[in-house]
């Protein structure tokens, strides 16, 4: 699998504070600064799209380089037919693995890990592996936005309830009939 024919997949690079404020995220806990915020909201579509699938074309032609270079690394080869028929079902196996998992680091730790042709099943589980911090960071930002979203929408709502507490207990003008003229009155 040559480096020329894998997507290039590069996750952005998240700010000291904001890797410290994720790896300390409770929910429901303090809201980060503007700053912060700002920052995970960049960086959630890169996340998102890095652990979205690829297109299936794009996946079996990267599956069959993959299967080409671990066949030539494994003590049990499999022969021409075989390993076409072999590419056809690890690419159904690794339809939905992310797109992240398609890098030479995976080629290597492959190559290392496998001293017999993988199944799929295994393929798939080491490939998944790959992206496992880059699942918890996605979850944990994605965390954070809605937090974020949350506390906007309450801010909203509680604004509007101010205001039609103070509409309904402003003070209205009553006709006072003894004196024949119009004064404040706040009603009870």
């Amino acid at each position: 699998m040559s480096v020329l024919h894998t997507p290039r997949i590069v996750l952005p690079a998240l700010s000291p504070a904001l890797a410290a404020h994720l790896a300390a995220l409770r929910p429901g806990g303090f809201a980060p600064s503007v700053a912060l915020e700002a920052e995970a909201r960049a960086a959630l579509p890169a996340y998102a799209r890095a652990l979205a699938p690829l297109p299936e074309p794009q996946v079996s032609a990267l599956v069959e380089e993959f299967a080409e270079m671990l066949n030539a690394g494994v003590v049990n080869p499999l022969p021409g037919v075989a390993l076409h028929l072999r590419c056809g079902a690890l690419a159904a196996a690794c339809a939905t693995v992310p797109a992240l998992a398609w890098n030479a680091v995976s080629v290597r730790r492959a190559l290392v890990a496998f001293t017999f042709f993988p199944s799929a099943a295994q393929l798939v589980t080491l490939l998944e592996e790959q992206c496992g911090m880059a699942r918890v960071t996605h979850g944990r930002l994605r965390l954070l936005v809605a937090e974020a979203d949350q506390r906007v929408l309450r801010a909203q709502a509680q604004e509007r309830r101010w205001a039609l507490w103070e509409q309904q207990h402003a003070p209205q003008p009553v006709y006072n009939p003894v004196d024949n003229v119009d004064c404040m009155k706040n009603q009870p």
